[in-house]
């Protein structure tokens, strides 16, 4: 048996105890600590708790390590452009939602990897290079608008206006991040600066992107906000929404109350169609229209060769990447709405395989992030057989790559590639996102006592790593596990903080009794590094 070791560290104001104990064995566990003892089990099963499994475990060390890079650093974020799905900009955004996910459901009580991480990916996705394309994007898309022009002026200012596909995310991060850890530093005034050039800057914070979305939600017409001009999309439009949403929850507003009118305008103008539940391409504002499979009409010239290729087959405006984006994100505020078109989606979409695995139908819009996209909101919907099926494909067909840096899917930035480097983020959310997960992440953020309670800190990771990390409130019981990392062999040091001093806690290792921590707010525990281990921390 490894030695384990526990070092208890006295609270403010209470006896000093600083003894290191070799323990070997529960008789000398119980006479070193002064236990009784006698048998002892922790009234709580680890492995009945969320766990990140291999490969998760695997994606999470990759986009841990990708957030970790020098800010200007782009690599495997790489793009043909900005201005498609490739963007940084979605890599980005996607890989802080993932990290979101195993923050709030498998690592609760342990912040100090995932925090500082997204909060480097809201640095990465303020960078210019992620926001330049506005420049160019802000005078118009020739084929939204109805003369085939781009009628408006060049823009800088990336969140001023228009471009949810860029702000959206910026304020879904930053929301998520401030929910997770009580963490405002984004609140700071000028904590945001867009350099367009040495004379041209423009200052934000959280408060005032959120406020530019609100206004717009709230005061145009139609109540979306553009993600180019004179378009309105359905998925990017889910962002702001529940970055209100979470404003609200840490800030005391009601911000998010302009989700209804969203909503209203979301139905009446059909942004998913009323008889086969799919999901629209986008709103036209100046055509008043909605394009869709049913309604292939841009209201220009083009019209009539768009018609043509929808009844001969060669495109099609049905999509599973529309569906499955929206309905993922639309589920964590209207989820009625969202479960009562997954058995559309599902049989217009989705084919099982003899093999374990899905297929999903060609489409048009983005071929190539389908899988990823549907395979969430399966897992969100609680369709975890076909969630597993889309996984089973993505394994089977797209370059899965595995090492010492973690797992991911290497999808070279070209049109005939099968995934892109999207696709690697949508997946990882998928594989670690519980039944209504996402929705919990938004409807039920960390309270007041969440911040207070027994955690984990001064973890040598990678060097170990950590598979689950709760504490059970109903049963006041610290829960982890633990595998080796980079090392295996040796002994390696955790801290538990934010233990009721006025309760003991009996500390367990593999279902081995520790010690009794008494009069303490925290413990250092020696945790062998030759294997898996599960802790148990449980108040008497």
């Amino acid at each position: 048996m490894v030695s384990i070791g526990l070092i208890l560290l006295a609270a403010p104001g209470a006896c000093s105890l600083r003894d290191v104990v070799a323990l070997d064995d529960v008789g000398s566990q119980a006479d070193a600590v002064g236990a009784d003892p006698g048998p002892s089990l922790p009234a709580v099963d680890p492995s009945s708790y969320p766990s990140l499994t291999p490969d998760a475990m695997g994606q999470l060390k990759f986009i841990l390590g990708l957030a970790a890079r020098p800010l200007d650093d782009f690599t495997d974020l790489e793009a043909n452009g900005q201005l498609d799905l490739t963007s940084y900009r979605y890599s980005i955004a996607f890989s802080g939602y993932f990290l979101s996910v195993v923050q709030y459901h498998q690592l609760p009580a342990w912040s100090e990897a995932i925090g500082p991480a997204i909060d480097r990916l809201i640095h990465k996705i303020l960078l210019k290079p992620v926001w330049e394309y506005w420049a160019e994007t802000s005078k118009g898309i020739s084929t939204l608008e109805p003369n085939l022009d781009m009628p408006y002026p060049e823009r800088h200012d990336p969140v001023g206006e228009k471009n949810i596909m860029y702000s959206g995310h910026v304020a879904h991060l930053m929301n998520l991040y401030a929910a997770l850890y009580r963490d405002f530093s984004w609140d700071t005034p000028g904590s945001i600066v867009y350099e367009w050039a040495p004379d041209e800057r423009y200052t934000y914070d959280n408060k005032a992107i959120i406020d530019v979305m609100h206004r717009q939600m709230a005061d145009n017409p139609y109540h979306g906000i553009c993600c180019e001009p004179n378009a309105v999309f359905p998925e990017c439009n889910q962002h702001p929404i529940l970055a209100f949403k979470l404003y609200d929850a840490t800030h005391g507003t009601d911000r998010f109350a302009v989700s209804e009118q969203f909503y209203d305008f979301f139905v009446s103008k059909e942004l998913t169609d009323s008889k086969t539940g799919e999901t629209a391409m986008l709103y036209l504002v100046k055509q008043d229209s909605t394009l869709s499979q049913a309604n292939p009409r841009y209201g220009n010239s083009n019209d009539e060769l768009i018609r043509q290729l929808i009844d001969e087959g060669v495109i099609t405006f049905e999509s599973a990447s529309a569906n499955g984006w929206t309905g993922t994100f639309m589920h964590a505020w209207k989820p009625g709405f969202v479960e009562s078109r997954w058995p559309l989606w599902k049989a217009r979409h989705y084919t099982p395989t003899a093999d374990g695995a899905a297929i999903l139908k060609d489409e048009t819009w983005e071929p190539r992030v389908r899988y990823g996209f549907f395979a969430m909101l399966a897992g969100e919907l609680g369709d975890l057989d076909a969630r597993d099926r889309l996984l089973a494909y993505a394994d089977r067909t797209f370059p899965r790559v595995q090492d010492a840096g973690g797992l991911h899917y290497r999808c070279p930035p070209v049109s005939t590639s099968p995934c892109t480097n999207l696709t690697d983020k949508l997946i990882a959310f998928a594989r670690v996102n519980p039944p209504g997960g996402w929705r919990a992440v938004h409807e039920r953020p960390f309270d007041d006592a969440h911040f207070t309670q027994p955690r984990l800190t001064g973890v040598d990771f990678p060097a170990i790593l950590v598979r689950r990390a709760l504490f059970d409130r109903s049963r006041r019981a610290l829960v982890a596990s633990f595998e080796p990392g980079t090392r295996t062999s040796g002994t390696t040091i955790v801290r538990i903080e934010g233990l009721d001093p006025s309760s003991s806690w009996q500390v367990f290792i593999d279902k081995i009794l520790v010690s009794t921590v008494s009069s303490s707010d925290r413990a250092e525990v020696t945790v062998g590094m030759d294997g898996p281990h599960d802790l148990v921390v449980q108040a008497l």
